[in-house]
């Protein structure tokens, strides 16, 4: 399981608040954490404020920082903190550069200044593809499968097994009575009338609480009565070269989607099964009229032989390059999180790739406007290899911070409470009560990072 690297420099100094209001005066407070780093009552420090997209060397032209940015003279208090207040005028990343007396470098703190908007929201890091013991081809109890998700950092997860949307459910109310930070939403992959197409349905449930394929299968004649009419309108109106019952299906699957309040995603049109699962004419067309939500960019089923994810973010690229905007998500796809030797498939799948949205509130309801109102990135990485982020370049430059400076500390509180998640739904009383003892804790701790508690960043 790939962790976020806490950084040097961050395990040596706490600073609060990280991500603060631009254009807005921070108080901010800095210690140094165990007796190496300490400071002592009164000692004296200089705190460099260096813009990331400003570099002043360019006006000065010379090498070194000295004397081409501004700094605050600070001393450590009683209580060995150092507070000094700040405004950070625009957005973006700022390093705070922590100086000694006689002008030692002894450590750079990032910090990113956002205005209002992302201010206000919080980072949610999940999965809306994946499936578990109730897809044919899927392996996993769903809620032991959620818990492994949280002990990744995962804040949300939406279970889209094929044609069902059980696996979410059965997680969602087999977790109702744990205490739990994880978001859990109704989710399935969509193939009405069969497999050709694959839709991501997140969030919507059907009369009696079943997904669209049995909906489909419960009401065969008339969904294909609707859909039908669908294709003679779409004959009328399609662009060239566009196949009408191709889209229609599409249509129905969507506007279904959203009559019941979900998320229609377009899943991996480049997956090739002969060709691309969905026709870039098509991938246009939908993009273009918005008939989706949203377009999986990345998932973590790509293959060396495909490259599909590349063809995927070009294709976003040069849309948005011809004016266009459509929100992206990335996705595992994984259909095991344990790593099985027969199938010797799965490392390659689970936690390689996942969505970041910057959301009001945790709520299907705040997930869904983020995503609808574009304020999510996609992002994946391999083995070894440094996470590649895809969005807008605001929101690509403010994930990657977060990934940097806020999901190393996140994720530690998350891998205790996922393990605790998983022995309790199984029976354990004692991890039980260890989810009642530390639930909270993670958003007490993006709370101080984004200095929302009384008191703190003001």
């Amino acid at each position: 399981m790939k962790m976020h690297i806490l950084k040097q420099t961050a395990a040596e100094y706490e600073l609060l608040p990280r991500v603060v209001r631009a254009g807005r005066e921070t108080e901010f407070t800095l210690r140094g954490l165990g007796i190496e780093r300490a400071f002592s009552p009164g000692e004296a420090f200089t705190v460099r404020v260096i813009p990331q997209e400003q570099i002043a060397t360019a006006r000065t032209l010379k090498i070194g920082d000295e004397g081409c940015y501004g700094e605050v003279k600070v001393t450590a208090g009683a209580d060995r903190r150092v507070r000094f207040r700040l405004t950070l005028p625009r957005e973006q990343i700022y390093t705070l550069r922590l100086l000694d007396a006689e002008g030692e470098r002894l450590g750079d703190l990032k910090v990113f200044a956002a205005l209002e908007d992302l201010w206000r929201r919080s980072p949610m890091r999940g999965n809306t593809h994946c499936h578990v013991c109730f897809s044919d081809d899927g392996s996993e109890d769903p809620v032991v499968a959620a818990s492994v998700y949280r002990k990744a950092g995962y804040d949300y997860l939406a279970i889209t097994d094929h044609h069902l949307v059980d696996g979410s459910v059965f997680a969602m109310e087999h977790t109702a009575d744990l205490p739990t930070e994880l978001a859990l939403y109704y989710g399935e992959e969509v193939h009405v009338p069969n497999a050709y197409i694959h839709a991501v349905n997140v969030g919507a449930r059907m009369e009696g609480g079943e997904g669209l394929d049995v909906y489909y299968q419960n009401h065969r004649a008339e969904v294909e009565r609707q859909v039908d009419a669908m294709a003679e309108e779409a004959r009328r109106t399609l662009p060239p070269g566009l196949e009408p019952y191709d889209y229609a299906w599409r249509r129905w699957i969507a506007d279904t989607i959203h009559s019941r309040g979900g998320i229609a995603i377009v899943a991996h049109p480049f997956w090739e099964y002969d060709a691309n699962n969905t026709s870039n004419d098509m991938l246009r067309y939908l993009m273009e009229t918005k008939l989706f939500d949203a377009v999986e960019v990345v998932h973590g089923q790509d293959n060396l032989d495909s490259m599909e994810s590349n063809r995927q973010i070009a294709f976003w690229n040069e849309f948005r390059a011809a004016g266009g905007f459509f929100p992206v998500v990335g996705c595992d796809d994984a259909h095991r999180r344990s790593f099985d030797e027969d199938a010797q498939d799965c490392s390659r799948c689970f936690n390689h790739a996942w969505t970041v949205v910057f959301a009001l509130d945790p709520s299907f309801e705040g997930f869904r406007e983020a995503i609808l109102d574009g304020y999510s990135v996609a992002a994946e990485t391999y083995a070894d290899a440094p996470v590649h982020v895809t969005g807008t370049y605001r929101l690509t430059n403010y994930a990657l911070f977060l990934l940097r400076e806020y999901y190393p500390l996140h994720d530690e509180l998350c891998f205790e409470e996922g393990r605790a998640l998983k022995d309790a739904y199984l029976g354990d009383g004692e991890a039980k009560a260890v989810l009642e003892a530390i639930c909270g804790r993670v958003k007490r701790y993006t709370d101080r990072f984004f200095g929302r508690l009384e008191g703190e960043g003001t």
